[in-house]
C-alpha cells in the first residue's frame, strides 16, 4: 500500500502536484549529466595528453647509455626485448640545433634521431618525402612553408672544441621527407634523421635507449635495474615530474569544482524536496486524519522522494551513456577547437556513489522535511500553507 501510494504521489496522472516531481526529475537528470560529462572530457584530455608523452616524448621507460657505441647499443637492445615485459627497444639521441629556412627564419629545435619502432611509428604520419631518411631530415609540417620538401637549410648545433668547451658548427642538410603527429610541442621543436647522420653532425651526443611496454611502467623500470645495474632507467612519470604533477593538480582542482556541483546538486534537492513536501502538505494532514501512523506517513514521503529522485538519476545516467555513444558523431567539433581526437568513457564507479549520495541525501531531505511538518498539529497544517 504504501509503494503504491508513493508512486501515485510521485508521478501519477492524477497528482495536482506531478509537474513539480517532473521539473525535479528533470532537474536532477541534467545535473547528473554535466557532472559525467566534463568528468568524462577531463580524464580523456588527460589521457590523451599522457600517451602523446608516452608515445613521442619519453616512451614508457628511457635511460642514458653509459657509451655512444651503436653496435653495443643494438645488442643491448636484443637482450632488454628479450625480457617478458617489454615489447620494444630501441636506441635514440638527439642534439639541440637552430635550423635557418629558405625565408631566412632561424627556429629552435631538435634533431632526434630514433630507431623508430611500436607505437612511435604508428604515431608518426608521412606527409611526403621519406621517413627518417639517411643523410637528410625529415621536418615537421608545421614549418612546411620555411622548410619544402627537398629544402637545403643550414644546422648550427654546438660540438666539443679543443680549446673551448664547445664550439658552433654548421652543417646544411636537405629535407628529405615531412612528418606530422598528434602532439603539437614534438612537432614544433623536432626534426627526425638516423643514428648516423646524427653522429656525423655530433660523434659525442648522448645515447639513450627508449622502451615501450603494456605493463606497468615501474615495474619495468625496477625490472630492468635488476637485470642491468648500469643503466639507469626512468619513467616517464619521473621523466616528465613536473608536467605530472601539474596535471595531478589540474586533476584535483576539477575534483574540487565537481564537488561544487554537487553541492549545487544537494541544495537543488533540498530546496525540491522542500517544495515538494509544501505542496503535499494538507495531504499529509488528511492522511493522518484518515488515522494513518506518523511514521507510515514519513516512510510513504520519504518512499515517494526516493521515486522521483531515482527517475532523475536513471534519466541522467541514460543521458551520460547516450552522450558518450553519440560523441563520435561531434568529436571534429572538439578537434577543429582542441586539435585533439578523445575518446570519452563513462567512469562507472565514480557514478555509482554519485548517484547513490544523490538517493541517500534526497531521502534524508524528505526524511527530515516530512518530520518538521509532523511537528505540526493536523488543523495547522490545514490552516496554514506552510507550517511554522
Amino acid at each position: 500500500m504504501l509503494v503504491f501510494l508513493a508512486k501515485r504521489y510521485a508521478f501519477s496522472s492524477e497528482n495536482r502536484h506531478k509537474g513539480t516531481s517532473v521539473r525535479i526529475a528533470f532537474g536532477l537528470a541534467l545535473c547528473l549529466f554535466a557532472i559525467t560529462m566534463v568528468l568524462s572530457f577531463m580524464q580523456a584530455l588527460q589521457e590523451n595528453q599522457f600517451v602523446d608523452i608516452r608515445t613521442f616524448e619519453s616512451f614508457d621507460v628511457h635511460s642514458p647509455l653509459p657509451y655512444t657505441d651503436l653496435k653495443k647499443g643494438n645488442a643491448l637492445v636484443d637482450e632488454l626485448e628479450s625480457m617478458p615485459l617489454i615489447d620494444h627497444a630501441f636506441l635514440f639521441a638527439e642534439i639541440p640545433v637552430l635550423v635557418q629556412g629558405k625565408d631566412g627564419s632561424s627556429l629552435a629545435g631538435r634533431i632526434r634521431a630514433i630507431q623508430s619502432k611500436g607505437p612511435f611509428t604508428e604515431g608518426l604520419n608521412l606527409y611526403r618525402g621519406e621517413l627518417i631518411k639517411a643523410g637528410e631530415l625529415t621536418a615537421s609540417y608545421l614549418h612546411l612553408s620555411a622548410m619544402p620538401l627537398g629544402e637545403s637549410v643550414e644546422v648550427t648545433l654546438l660540438k666539443k672544441g679543443k680549446q673551448a668547451t664547445v664550439i658552433p658548427s654548421q652543417r646544411r642538410l636537405t629535407i628529405g621527407g615531412i612528418y606530422y603527429t598528434s602532439m603539437y610541442d614534438f612537432d614544433s621543436a623536432t626534426y627526425l634523421t638516423d643514428l648516423e647522420t646524427l653522429y656525423a653532425l655530433n660523434s659525442d651526443a648522448p645515447l639513450s635507449v627508449g622502451i615501450f611496454s603494456k605493463e606497468n611502467s615501474n615495474l619495468v623500470a625496477q625490472a630492468i635495474r635488476e637485470s642491468f645495474p648500469d643503466l639507469e632507467p626512468s619513467t616517464w612519470k619521473e621523466a616528465n615530474a613536473s608536467l605530472y604533477g601539474a596535471m595531478q593538480l589540474e586533476q584535483s582542482m576539477m575534483t574540487l569544482m565537481l564537488l561544487l556541483m554537487v553541492v549545487v546538486i544537494i541544495i537543488h534537492i533540498r530546496n525540491s524536496s522542500r517544495r515538494l513536501l509544501l505542496a503535499k502538505q494538507r495531504e499529509i494532514a488528511m492522511l493522518r486524519s484518515m488515522g494513518l501512523q506518523k511514521n507510515k506517513v514519513q516512510r510513504l514521503f520519504v518512499l515517494q522522494a526516493l521515486i522521483v529522485s531515482s527517475v532523475g538519476v536513471f534519466g541522467g545516467v541514460l543521458l551520460s551513456l547516450v552522450g558518450v555513444l553519440l560523441y563520435p558523431n561531434f568529436s571534429q567539433l572538439v578537434y577543429s577547437s582542441l586539435g585533439v581526437h578523445l575518446v570519452l568513457v563513462v567512469d562507472f564507479l565514480d557514478l555509482f556513489f554519485l548517484v547513490v549520495a544523490i538517493l541517500c541525501f534526497s531521502g534524508l531531505a524528505s526524511y527530515v522535511g516530512t518530520a518538521r511538518i509532523l511537528k505540526a498539529d493536523i488543523m495547522e497544517m490545514f490552516a496554514h500553507d506552510e507550517v511554522q
